[in-house]
């Protein structure tokens, strides 16, 4: 590990005000400033993928920087968040999206009936709160981060599973103009709902520089579905 180039982090300076702002709100138990010396410490630990966003456009690159401090700030919030509250981060448990809509029927349509019928088993991670009985506790907890989510965000949620729509109907019904449209704000629903259950799992965020501005990880959709990559500059 190499000491930090400060002329190539300085560009990026008010994404790391910016995140560091974010995650505190959000993780209130983790001061502000730690959050931001956790963020100048990425920088520390991936010189290769410095060097190279450096050279890119602005927006690619500024993408690119948002994504992986956000989620150098989340893995460092969840940890210290587990650490306050007496536990180890390998206890915490992630909802995943087919989890998510697994529930969701029995939540929306109020049938408690059918949810220990379904298998939330999944190898090589943490067991669900679901298990052990526990079941209604879940579905409690995903109805309540349901309740607050915005009215646009529910009326998707519960044309879908409430009443079985399908993406092409709930465009019609709430005037969008495409399934594809009806389909996306779907999806960015979702990620909001597990958001307000504690978030996504961090990603492991390697220093190589095969990366483009469009790449994907699996484990944290976060980034670009609460809130919109902003040009703060």
């Amino acid at each position: 590990m190499g000491s930090m180039n400060w002329e190539t982090i300085e560009p990026w300076d008010y994404i790391v005000l910016h995140v560091a702002d974010e995650y505190h709100k959000r993780y209130q138990m983790v001061e502000r400033e730690d959050i931001r010396q956790s963020l100048y410490q990425w920088f520390l630990e991936h010189p290769r993928k410095t060097a190279e966003w450096n050279g890119l456009g602005k927006k690619s690159a500024q993408n690119l920087f948002y994504r992986s401090l956000r989620n150098q700030a989340l893995d460092y919030c969840q940890l210290w968040k587990a650490k306050s509250l007496g536990y180890e981060p390998s206890d915490l448990y992630f909802y995943e999206p087919d989890i998510i809509e697994a529930l969701l029927p029995a939540i929306l349509r109020g049938d408690g009936a059918d949810a220990p019928k379904l298998d939330l088993g999944m190898p090589g991670k943490p067991p669900a709160p679901a298990e052990g009985g526990n079941m209604m506790a879940m579905m409690a907890e995903v109805k309540a981060a349901y309740i607050k989510l915005n009215d646009e965000d529910r009326n998707i949620l519960y044309n879908k599973y409430a009443n079985s729509m399908t993406y092409a109907e709930i465009a019609t019904e709430l005037t969008l103009s495409s399934d594809d449209a009806a389909r996306m704000r779907h999806n960015r629903a979702i990620k909001k709902l597990i958001t307000r259950l504690g978030g996504f799992r961090a990603y492991s965020d390697k220093d190589d520089t095969n990366e483009s501005p469009d790449s994907e990880h699996d484990n944290n959709d976060e980034r670009d579905s609460v809130q919109e990559v902003e040009d703060t500059e």
